[in-house]
């Protein structure tokens, strides 16, 4: 036993001869801190050696203690403002050494925001429509603190008590709001209109955002409803009729004029088809004019500005030949995505199969055909993106052209009607990107919240230890008189009441933040296992692949769109959690440590502590 005090001895003094040794310094807890409004800013002056602590362009409102504690409570008028505190040692009237803080104070918070997407991309800053035309709008109002409080409210055309407008629909859920309408025939009248949209969060703070609409008449021109030809042939005996029906968009009136070098066998036009019939006396007639060239033309009618279009095509004499015939072709309906085939028979009496030629006018991109076995065969897979928004119907008509080596022809006109059929390709896409997102999420709120946990347990066991050390070395010190006048142990005492006094001075300090690691902990478990709860859901649905019966579930489909506007949310709070991790003093540490040894294996740093919060 009394080997083990000597060598306590020996140790005591070694420490009291460095003790003796050291040079006047001053140390500082923190020398970058960013505070709000309101915090109060504490901070740890510590000195070795002798000399006294004077503060240079602090705050009047800031004091430094004995005990060289600054603290100072931010007042409202230091928000967003800079400052640099200096702190000297000054031993009689010499300068030993000096230390300074950086304070930088924040902003107190940021009026609310909007996030605004739209099917119609805004011109000059209007959104311009026509009658029947749909714009969706779809509005996000959040706010850096906490977007759950922001309330949205709105009126029309600068009228606070105007909250709907003639075929529009506005729904406000929570603080999204959707605005679908539209506009008919009667608000060419008014022309111009305004939504006026406020945010209003939790402090009071406001936002507003106008958007402008402009309803003007889209006049589009007139267009032959099947195409017409280029050149036709004219039978003795045979009328000849060609099918001209002009359609309007704008459902304008439409006049016809024909011009045509005779009147011979009284060409005409009627119910929107002309027609000629010429017996083998008036065709040997007009032998010396053929061809002869016909000029369509359709024009508008009751229109300030009439548009109209204009075809002219040959006629030419038929000889002895007998034309090829299409036997069968009828107009059809199609879905999306699914393939369409059929088989055309085309009979000629006296020419091979071989030497006809065949054109479609009007097929839409993507439809194919080939000859094979006397026949035409029609294969086409329309595309996702023929229907529209609107999810109607989108009909071709198109015309089939079957011509022989002598210029005889046949032809047939049909309709193909694209109906709509939803689009599981695209919508699993969708889905493996939500998954994708949330994943990445979780895993790295995953690993935020782990660290934090043992980070929080490292500071409670350190808070725990140090007062065990305390109270033990206390303990021996107030033993010191049981011990003899002059012995090793009698003189340890006093050495030991100082390491007590160090001991119990290191637990008062360094646990300030341990209740920011509780709270910022509870708040990303709480969004991880929100994002965790929703990927339950979706698996339930068994989606495995763009073939998956359920991705044409509607209930899915709903389910997934809610999730991905959710996501955005979730993204804003994930990015403040992160920029509050990343705010903690160990983290600052850690960080700073990484990049030194990326630095020094000429690698770039990564991870958690490096992501890039603009690409989420």
């Amino acid at each position: 036993m009394s080997g083990k005090l000597a060598l306590l001895y020996l140790l005591l003094l070694l420490f009291q001869s460095v003790a003796a040794q050291e040079v006047s310094s001053l140390t500082i807890s923190e020398k970058f801190i960013e505070a709000k409004v309101g915090q109060e800013i504490l901070i740890r002056i510590k000195q070795t050696g002798k000399g006294n602590i004077l503060m240079k362009n602090a705050p009047k409102e800031a004091v430094l203690d004995p005990e060289g504690i600054f603290k100072w409570q931010v007042p409202e008028h230091a928000e967003n403002s800079k400052l640099t505190i200096e702190f000297f040692l000054i031993d009689s009237t010499r300068l030993v050494d000096i230390e300074s803080v950086f304070i930088n104070v924040l902003a107190d918070y940021d009026p609310p925001k909007f996030f605004v997407h739209s099917n119609v991309e805004p011109t000059n800053g209007f959104y311009e429509l026509h009658p029947g035309q749909t714009i969706e709008l779809s509005v996000l109002g959040y706010a850096s603190q906490d977007s759950s409080k922001v309330v949205l409210d709105h009126f029309f055309n600068d009228n606070e008590g105007e909250y709907h407008i003639g075929n529009g629909k506005v729904e406000i859920v929570h603080n999204q709001l959707t605005f679908k309408w539209t506009p008919l025939d009667i608000h060419l009248e008014q022309k111009y209109f305004s939504l006026t949209l406020n945010a209003r969060d939790s402090r009071g703070q406001n936002s507003q955002h106008v958007f402008l609409f402009i309803i003007n008449r889209k006049n589009e021109a007139p267009y032959f409803k099947f195409p017409v030809l280029d050149e036709y042939l004219v039978h003795a005996n045979e009328g000849l009729e060609v099918d001209i029906t002009a359609i309007d968009p704008d459902q304008d009136s439409l006049v016809f004029d024909m011009q045509i070098p005779t009147s011979v066998g009284n060409p005409r036009i009627s119910n929107g088809k002309f027609y000629w019939k010429l017996n083998q006396y008036q065709l040997d007639k007009l032998k010396r004019q053929f061809p002869l060239e016909v000029k369509i033309s359709v024009i508008e009618q009751g229109t300030e500005n009439p548009l109209s279009i204009t075809k002219s095509f040959l006629i030419k004499r038929s000889i002895k030949n007998e034309p090829p015939r299409i036997l069968n072709l009828q107009s059809e309906g199609v879905h999306e995505g699914l393939p369409f085939h059929r088989t055309i028979f085309i009979q000629d009496a006296n020419d091979d199969f071989s030497q006809l030629k065949f054109n479609i006018i009007g097929a839409p991109k993507g439809l194919e055909w080939e000859t094979r076995n006397n026949a035409v065969e029609l294969n086409w897979t329309p595309d996702y993106d023929i229907i529209g928004v609107e999810m109607k119907p989108k009909k071709f008509d198109m015309l089939m052209v079957a011509e022989d080596p002598n210029g005889a022809i046949d032809q047939r006109a049909f309709t193909l009607t694209v109906n709509h059929r939803e689009n599981t390709e695209i919508t699993y896409q969708s889905y493996l990107e939500f998954r994708d997102e949330a994943i990445y999420l979780i895993e790295n709120l995953n690993e935020m919240h782990a660290d934090l946990e043992r980070r929080e347990g490292k500071v409670k066991n350190l808070k725990k230890g140090l007062s065990v050390a305390t109270m033990l070395f206390a303990t021996y010190t107030a033993a010191g008189n049981v011990f003899s006048d002059e012995t090793s142990a009698k003189k340890a005492v006093p050495y030991i009441g100082i390491m007590a006094a160090v001991a119990g001075g290191i637990n008062a300090f360094g646990f300030n933040d341990l209740s920011k690691y509780s709270s910022l902990r509870g708040q990303i478990f709480l969004l991880q296992q929100k994002l965790i709860y929703i990927l339950a859901i979706l698996r339930e649905y068994n989606i495995d692949g763009p073939n998956s019966i359920n991705l044409e579930s509607a209930k899915f489909r709903d389910q997934l769109a809610n999730y991905e506007q959710w996501m955005v949310q979730d993204k804003l709070n994930f990015k403040s959690y992160h920029n509050s991790y990343m705010g903690l003093n160990y983290i600052q540490k850690r960080r700073k440590q990484l990049m030194r040894k990326s630095a020094e294996n000429g690698k770039p740093p990564s991870g958690l502590l490096f992501i890039d919060l603009s690409k989420i």
